[in-house]
């Protein structure tokens, strides 16, 4: 069982390629500024250079969030105050910490308030092609 979950995760993680990035950032290139915030929200930084050029730049489009794992405890009590001997068994969920995706900086340049380019960096800049 754990085999085939394996080759199922591989097979989803061989989907996302640099390529399929890029087709799906392409498709934000002719949208206005205000659609491009829309849909991916509000960019990390904005910046504008001496000869009037401008850019939005997104350092992470994708955040890992935590997801509660199971776990086990065990507990032993002491010697009560009247002489009483405790234990138990408990199961419960916590929170693990869990690793930010790998990096992945965008920045698109825009001109007239449409996006006109796209750059990115970082090897976290993967995902499927569009359908």
């Amino acid at each position: 069982m754990r085999a085939i979950t394996l080759l199922a995760v591989l097979a989803l993680a061989a989907c996302a390629t640099p390529a399929g990035f890029d087709a799906r950032m392409q498709g934000f290139v002719g949208v206005t500024e205000g659609d491009l915030v829309q849909q991916i929200g509000v960019p990390d930084g904005d910046f504008t250079t001496p000869d009037g050029r401008r850019f939005l730049q997104y350092e992470r489009l994708g955040v890992a969030s935590p997801a509660p794992a199971p776990v086990m405890g065990l507990g032993v009590g002491g010697f009560g105050w009247r002489g009483g001997f405790g234990s138990g068994v408990g199961i419960g969920a916590a929170y693990p910490v869990v690793a930010l995706p790998p990096p992945c900086s965008v920045t698109f340049e825009v001109r007239a308030a449409r996006v006109a380019s796209f750059s990115r960096r970082g090897s976290g800049c993967v995902a499927s092609a569009p359908d």
